[in-house]
């Protein structure tokens, strides 16, 4: 049961060229096996545990505080069966006009 509340968000960009606050294509992959295409919002995190504790560093998302708040990224018409559908979907997805910018930057 504790399975399907696990989640892994990833992107292909590198979040520390990118910066926080930027609007940023994620892939999603949930504990019970299912995939989705969504967007999130980078943002700065401080690093809790040696040997870089103190240390600032750029997260794939905002803070997520509750353990299901992740689900709001998660959205029906974006949900794929796949890695490999999903994959694609994100691929379209990051080659949208409005991320030209955030692709710029980690080339």
């Amino acid at each position: 049961m504790k399975e399907a509340k696990r989640y892994l968000f990833w992107t292909s960009l590198d979040t520390s060229k990118v910066s926080a606050g930027k609007q940023i294509p994620v892939l999603i992959q949930t504990g019970d096996g299912k995939y989705y295409v969504s967007e999130t919002t980078t943002g700065e995190r401080t690093k809790k545990s040696e040997p870089h504790k103190g240390e600032k560093y750029i997260a794939v998302s905002e803070q997520i505080t509750s353990r299901i708040e992740y689900k709001k990224f998660l959205k029906a018409e974006a949900k794929y069966s796949t890695l490999e559908e999903a994959y694609d979907a994100y691929v379209k997805a990051l080659a949208k006009d409005e991320y030209k910018g955030v692709r710029e930057k980690c080339s």
